[in-house]
């Protein structure tokens, strides 16, 4: 029996959405000079950035140690300002079997609405 399930999380931003969108596609390799502090360096590994099929590696700053993530670019929707992030590598996968991230931007009067979701399955349903 697996375990299911779905967190969400809206922020409010200052910047318009659509370059918030365009940040998380196209200018994925400039994350880390927008947030050192949480990402240390990406690298593209396949495909060209912000295409679906394309795969990055991504290191993030957890509590003081580098951890690594490798990420598939599932689906990019630039209409609705809409990415898909499919895990194929890092930590996680020792406890998930599914991660996937979905980053959706939300024009506003002022700045935007991002929506994170994080759909996962646990390898092993514990009570």
């Amino acid at each position: 029996m697996s375990l299911f399930g779905k967190l969400e999380v809206e922020v409010e931003i200052k910047a318009p959405a659509h370059m918030f969108h365009e940040v998380n596609t196209t200018g994925t390799p400039e994350l880390p000079n927008i947030c050192p502090q949480f990402i240390q360096k990406v690298d593209l590994l396949e495909g060209e950035w912000g295409e679906e099929g394309s795969i990055v590696c991504c290191y993030f700053l957890v509590d003081g140690k580098i951890v690594v993530s490798k990420e598939v670019l599932e689906v990019v929707d630039n209409v609705n300002l809409s990415i898909t992030f499919k895990l194929i590598g890092g930590p996680l996968l020792e406890l998930y079997k599914n991660v996937k991230f979905i980053v959706e931007s939300k024009p506003k009067s002022e700045g935007g609405l991002v929506r994170n979701n994080f759909e996962y399955e646990k390898l092993r349903w514990m009570f």
